[in-house]
């Protein structure tokens, strides 16, 4: 063999050898790729796992804190102590139970069993907070699922009707009888802070605001005053259930007179002299000449939406009624 042919065969040699390291390093790093992609998919199972297993924790402590304010397990029991707790919050605030009976439907579940009452009592604003305010502030595992409070126009009591919820849980802490302890869920910090608050604003009484205070005197000597619209501060502020229908309460700021109209009913308050159509429980339809108005429960009678021939609000802007 020749030197030339040595040479060849020698790169010959070398290039195997380059084709073979390169094989062999392609065969290594698709290795240490997949090997990689392993570790990663491993370290997410383990992230996924980690948050399933914080997540029960949270749920098992949550479990208990709800345990612990359960009512007993046993329903009956947890019937009869519920009933006598709320008889006594009743009899402690100053509300008179006329009726108390299981509710007609409670919630069913497998994890849970619901109980609830209806309630048919009576009592002042001020006795009705208080009751309020200790089922609130009660650990109990309970909700006021409705609660409606009337009150006749002149009577000094307010009737009561309330709908409770309460569950009973598998496991519960309480077996004989009801957890007690403040749940500091009411914002104020006293029962008689919030009967302060709702005391002054009596929310059973149709708000009547202050005059509004008289302009200051012109220095020169004026004219005829013009006439003031007094229907410019009349206003649709409650609407209640006379017994034999809906009324409506229209308070005359002038004159501080309140008008109380059902349908049919005419009226004639400075501009306006009109009818009115019919009243619902959040507004009322005023008729005028030919055209109608929808005042909703709060606005001025001058601010009404005008109607439309099938009783739909038209979509332009709210115009005034008509002055006769």
């Amino acid at each position: 063999m020749n030197k030339r042919e040595r040479l060849l065969a020698g790169a010959v040699a070398a290039l195997v050898a380059l084709w073979g390291a390169n094989k062999l390093y392609g065969r290594y790093r698709s290795a240490i790729e997949m090997r990689n992609g392993q570790v990663q998919s491993a370290k997410s199972r383990l992230a996924e796992a980690s948050l399933t297993l914080a997540k029960g924790r949270s749920a098992l402590k949550q479990m208990a804190k709800l345990q612990e304010r359960s009512l007993p397990t046993d329903l009956e029991k947890a019937r009869s102590l519920y009933k006598a707790w709320l008889l006594t919050k009743a009899k402690n605030s100053g509300v008179t139970v006329n009726d108390i009976k299981p509710a007609a439907k409670t919630k069913t579940s497998t994890e849970y069993k619901a109980i609830g009452y209806q309630i048919e009592a009576e009592g002042t604003l001020t006795s009705v907070v208080s009751l309020l305010y200790e089922f609130y502030r009660s650990p109990l595992l309970h909700q006021i699922t409705k609660l409606k409070l009337t009150r006749p126009v002149g009577a000094p009591q307010m009737q009561v009707s309330l709908e409770v919820e309460a569950l009973c849980l598998p496991l519960a802490t309480s077996t004989n009888d009801l957890p007690e302890g403040d749940s500091k869920r009411p914002k104020l910090a006293t029962v008689a802070e919030y009967q302060k608050v709702l005391g002054e604003r009596d929310i059973a009484t149709v708000y009547s605001p202050p005059r509004p205070p008289a302009p200051p005197a012109a220095n020169s000597t004026p004219g005829a005053p013009p006439k003031f619209n007094e229907a410019e501060m009349a206003r649709f502020t409650a609407s209640v259930n006379s017994g034999a229908g809906m009324q409506a309460w229209i308070y005359v700021l002038p004159t501080g007179e309140m008008l109380h109209v059902v349908a049919g009913d005419a009226v004639k308050i400075g501009a306006i002299d009109g009818k009115i159509e019919s009243v619902e429980a959040r507004s009322l339809i005023l008729k005028t000449a030919d055209k109608r108005y929808l005042v909703r429960l709060g606005e001025y009678l001058l601010k009404g939406q005008e109607l439309d021939a099938e009783g739909n609000p038209k979509p332009s802007p709210a115009t005034e009624p008509p002055k006769s």
